[in-house]
């Protein structure tokens, strides 16, 4: 009777624990998954797991039955050796402030202005001459990658010397080691740019663990996605049981993520990867940009009329009645009066011209009749 009794409380409990509508979610924008196999446990119970890797916020773990399960993250971070570092100057400022870029907060980020150059860069000082062996960055989710990233260092001298010059892209960037006094890091992107931190790797030893803890059955495969790119729907799970924890809790180690078989790169699918495409979100394979200013054309409106530039006669005078009035597909905006003129000449000139060879066709009529 009490084995009874335990298993239908277990049934009642892992039927809780699990999530039963599961939100619309495109598991192709998550770059990243991990097949997680539980073993050792006995019953179904809470159980964690530790890692070194970030796996950022929005993550979404499945059940063997492909349902959403409730899971949390616990964050540990312990520097070993202090270093201060102030951010000296930024690029632009959009959103949040530089501070937030080093203060060890992964709940605080730092945006550039959409609107400036393609080249958005930081400025990094130290109190002290600092060995830096790399960096390592935290884009926010949902954010696409910059296309290359540069990095620079002052050295004791005023020098300033390129570590990195336009490498691609990459969340860690390793180097050998160096001794400077600042450290400039800039990213080429025409994309919105938000940044949860900035890690300098050298000196400052910091040892940081993740658990993920969530309720599992023994022999059981979860899947964790991870790594979400942008148009994918921000979820976070709530805990409808609480997953307390505490020292009895089986601990293991979380296997290291893989990339997702059926990630797709390509949001708007005109065969451009999200990282070189000009505008992600319209299908555009072209990937025109008439002004050069790093975004295109299909997803722009800089005269701010309402007419994007690739349907717009004048795509930088404001002119929201497209008014053309010689028909030559050049707006009056920006179409000269007298360009309109001349050309508006012509087809009065062909008018003349007609007019002139009827009257000298009834002439001769005329004098044919009475001859």
């Amino acid at each position: 009777m009490k084995k009874l009794l335990l298993a239908f409380s277990l049934i009642i409990t892992s039927s809780t624990f699990a999530i039963r509508a599961m939100p619309e979610m495109d598991f192709t924008r998550f770059e990243d998954l991990t097949k997680i196999t539980v073993s050792g446990i006995k019953t179904p119970k809470v159980v964690r797991f530790k890692t070194n890797q970030y796996y950022g916020n929005n993550t979404v773990l499945l059940n063997d039955k492909n349902e959403i399960i409730p899971h949390k993250w616990i964050r540990k971070s312990e520097k070993i050796k202090s270093q201060i570092i102030t951010v000296s100057a930024v690029s632009s400022t959009f959103e949040g402030r530089k501070e937030n870029l080093v203060d060890g907060d992964f709940t605080t980020t730092f945006t550039f202005h959409p609107e400036t150059d393609l080249k958005k860069s930081i400025t990094l000082s130290f109190k002290e001459l600092t060995d830096i062996t790399g960096i390592r960055v935290y884009l926010d989710e949902g954010i696409i990658s910059p296309q290359t990233i540069s990095v620079s260092g002052v050295f004791e001298n005023g020098e300033k010397v390129k570590i990195v010059d336009h490498t691609k892209f990459r969340t860690q960037i390793p180097f050998p080691k160096v001794s400077v006094t600042q450290l400039e890091i800039a990213y080429q992107t025409p994309h919105f740019l938000r940044l949860k931190e900035i890690e300098v790797q050298g000196q400052e030893e910091t040892e940081k663990t993740d658990e993920i803890i969530f309720f599992a059955e023994e022999g059981k495969t979860y899947t964790l996605y991870s790594n979400a790119h942008f148009g994918q729907k921000y979820y976070t799970p709530k805990t409808y049981q609480p997953l307390n924890i505490d020292s009895k809790t089986p601990l293991f180690t979380l296997p290291n993520s893989t990339k997702n078989p059926t990630f797709n790169n390509d949001y708007d699918g005109d065969g451009l990867s999200d990282r070189i495409d000009l505008c992600p979100k319209i299908k555009d394979p072209k990937n025109t940009d008439f002004d050069g200013n790093g975004r295109g054309d299909a997803c722009e409106d800089p005269d701010q009329d309402g007419i994007m530039s690739v349907k717009d006669n004048c795509p930088f005078k404001y002119n929201p009645q497209q008014t053309d009035s010689d028909a030559d597909t050049k707006g009056d905006a920006c179409d000269d009066v007298e360009d309109r003129v001349s050309e508006n000449s012509d087809y009065l000139l062909y008018v003349v011209f007609g007019f002139a060879a009827l009257f000298l066709g009834f002439l001769v009529w005329r004098s044919m009749k009475k001859a």
